[in-house]
């Protein structure tokens, strides 16, 4: 009787605690462990900005990677990614990638929690979690892209597992709980008029703040400009905004995303690898 080949797994951590020295948000503590850095590159002016490094070049089956943000009082932090992220193909038989992160944003802190995009290949297995722990008046704002199959590359989806989660909390209060599962035929499930209509790239906006609901006509004025490549929509309640996007193609949905971003960051600009 024959067994599955083993095969490497990557194995990685990463830490980063900012906070408040006089007029400036600076690094209090920082970790990097396997396949995982952090990149602080310089700015002159403005929050500072953590570019997570995967050196791994990917995520397959059974990788694990844990994180931990923390903005402490007072402080402003943006973390992006140095690439899109790819998840691979995995065997029926392999354990899926997991892949966590957990930030704590304390009083009159700000973290915006930008990444690039996410790439699901066909066949990939991943569990993901992103936890938000954060104070009555701090501010979160958070943008996730998922693509499902490169088109550009003729590649779809036709099955995945997939556990992707987000739970906010503010105060004491457990404020947003978000999960999307997907595990079977999944190109077959986003032709389904009500789920996707055939659109392969989905954008998942989310601001958190004492002010939020005051962003929403703004932004709905935003998306009233978008043309047939993109369906989105928005709302916002008990001081959350929260915004989604399908669309045909990853360039319609980016450059959504950072019109987006423009307005609620106040002109302060993309994060410098979405410049490159």
């Amino acid at each position: 009787m024959s067994h599955p080949v083993l095969l490497e797994r990557a194995v990685g951590a990463y830490g980063l605690d900012v906070r408040l020295s006089g007029d400036a948000t600076r690094v209090a503590g920082l970790k990097q462990q396997g396949c995982c850095r952090i990149l602080m590159p310089r700015r002159p002016l403005g929050t500072p900005e953590a570019v997570l490094v995967n050196v791994s070049g990917g995520i397959a089956a059974g990788d694990q990677i844990t994180g931990e943000i923390v903005c402490r009082a007072g402080s402003c932090l943006t973390v992006t990614t140095q690439a899109a992220e790819r998840i691979y193909k995995a065997r029926e038989q392999d354990a899926p990638a997991r892949i966590e992160a957990r930030c704590r944003v304390e009083a009159g802190a700000r973290l915006d929690w930008l990444p690039l995009e996410t790439i699901f290949f066909d066949r990939s297995a991943t569990s993901r979690l992103l936890e938000i722990e954060m104070a009555g008046d701090a501010i979160f704002l958070g943008c996730e892209t998922r693509i499902f199959g490169r088109s550009g590359s003729d590649e779809t989806v036709e099955h995945i597992r997939l556990r992707d989660r987000l739970r906010v909390k503010r105060g004491d209060e457990l404020l947003w709980v978000e999960s999307l599962i997907a595990e079977g035929p999944l190109a077959r499930l986003l032709e389904q008029k009500a789920v996707a209509s055939g659109r392969t790239v989905m954008l998942t906006l989310w601001l958190v703040a004492l002010d939020a609901e005051t962003w929403l006509l703004p932004i709905r004025e935003a998306l009233g400009t978008q043309n047939q490549e993109v369906e989105a929509a928005a709302s916002a309640w008990n001081g959350m905004l929260v915004v989604r996007a399908l669309g045909t193609s990853s360039l319609a949905i980016s450059r959504l995303s950072r019109r987006l971003l423009s307005i609620l960051r106040e002109g302060r600009g993309d994060p410098v690898t979405w410049r490159t």
